[in-house]
């Protein structure tokens, strides 16, 4: 699992950093709802670099390779798989972040306390949306993962006028129409498994703040200049009072701070719609951004089958052969060259004895050990590997630098 976030940090830099930095030029040339779309393009981009397309695959020649080892008498060696302190860290990172989402979740419905509204309100609701008041709520927001509910404060009709609640229940059913609480979650995973890039945390608060902006340019699409300040006025009475911190939720003062705020409201005021020609440039250089990634992890992946050729698989269980008791006490020394597969579990499957010096002296103590051998195949069938254990009576031995390789002639079928 760590492999795969270490290699997903490349492409993840690439997009955010793209979108982070061009994102004023996003929202002037396109608006606030064209550009929250836009987000879109990192779980793509990560999709497409992990995605192996035939037509990106490159053709190179197989070469075989030989790993050697030392086998010396009276060492008995059994290498078990090493603590990676490195998973262990991102593991404990992430589960932090989920529990911490969870309890937040648990602790805001424990005190929520919500009754359902039965009076009829200004605005249609979906028929799947019910909508509720607590006095434990300081905003309109939508909760639930499963059923969702709109949910009031008590006091909604007297924070707001008539027209101000018509906005603001609106800016709540467009997040209910994009199901946007579900792509909150989709974003909130990306904090739990890459929760130590920087660039993924500003990127969350980035795209929850055009969630919002893109909403309230929904919601005032052909509304009036009166509607307009008067949603900005309603924007200003959120302001008044901090947001209750809840896991999942959707909240019309979400991300209230003044700031933000009066982002919201310049862009209110600026009704910025997309420019055509500019949505098909953005288009385009988007999916040249994602075919690059595409043919960079293709790549990335040919490298890989090209460097397991290349450098040989390490076994992470490996039983040093035992030393046969004649030819120590001869001081007899040699090695053997083995051929074998390791099926996808990690298990090695049909060794086979290449070449021998002496022949047959310690051709049944090697195969009786690298049957025993276990190795981290990462789920893939290898095939024809080579080993070449050499049996010796000191690491100081000539017979050390011997490689057999060049004097046998392997055949793969």
């Amino acid at each position: 699992m760590i492999e795969l976030i270490i290699e997903l940090i490349y492409p993840l830099t690439i997009v955010l950093s793209l979108l982070l930095f061009g994102h004023s030029a996003l929202l002037t040339k396109l608006g606030a709802r064209q550009t929250y779309y836009f987000w879109l393009i990192v779980p793509l981009a990560l999709l497409v670099y992990s995605c192996k397309l035939s037509f990106f695959s490159t053709s190179a020649q197989d070469e075989q390779l030989i790993t050697t080892y030392l086998v010396a008498p009276k060492q008995v060696l059994q290498q078990g798989v090493a603590l990676d302190w490195l998973m262990l860290i991102w593991l404990a990172g992430s589960l932090m972040i989920v529990g911490h989402g969870l309890l937040s979740y648990w602790c805001f419905q424990q005190n929520l306390q919500c009754s359902q509204v039965k009076e009829q309100v200004q605005v249609k609701l979906p028929n799947s949306l019910a909508l509720y008041q607590s006095s434990h709520a300081h905003s309109p927001m939508l909760i639930g993962l499963f059923k969702q509910k709109l949910l009031i404060p008590e006091d909604f009709k007297v924070l707001y006028n008539q027209e101000q609640q018509t906005l603001i229940l609106e800016h709540e059913i467009c997040h209910f129409d994009r199901n946007d609480i579900y792509w909150n979650l989709l974003a909130y995973s990306f904090i739990a498994l890459f929760w130590f890039h920087p660039l993924v945390w500003l990127a969350y608060f980035r795209f929850r703040r055009d969630q919002e902006i893109s909403c309230d340019q929904t919601v005032l699409a052909r509304k009036q200049t009166e509607s307009r300040i008067n949603y900005g006025k309603a924007l200003l009475v959120a302001a008044e009072t901090s947001p209750p911190l809840a896991f999942a939720q959707l909240s019309f003062k979400k991300y209230g701070a003044k700031n933000i705020m009066f982002e919201r409201i310049k862009h209110i005021k600026t009704n910025k719609s997309y420019n055509g020609f500019s949505l098909a440039v953005v288009s385009l250089l988007s999916v040249s951004l994602l075919t690059s990634i595409s043919y960079a992890g293709n790549l990335s992946a040919e490298q890989k089958v090209h460097a397991n050729k290349k450098v040989a698989l390490q076994p992470v269980i490996r039983i040093e052969p035992k030393y046969p008791t004649e030819a120590a006490e001869q001081g007899v020394e040699g090695s053997v060259v083995l051929k074998y597969n390791v099926d996808k579990s990690g298990k090695v499957t049909d060794v086979m004895v290449l070449k021998s010096v002496p022949e047959k002296v310690f051709d049944d103590s090697a195969k009786i050990a690298l049957r025993q051998w276990q190795y981290d195949s990462g789920g893939v069938f290898h095939k024809d590997l080579l080993v070449q254990l050499d049996f010796v009576m000191s690491e100081d031995s000539v017979l050390a630098s011997r490689d057999l390789l060049e004097k046998i002639k392997v055949s793969n079928h």
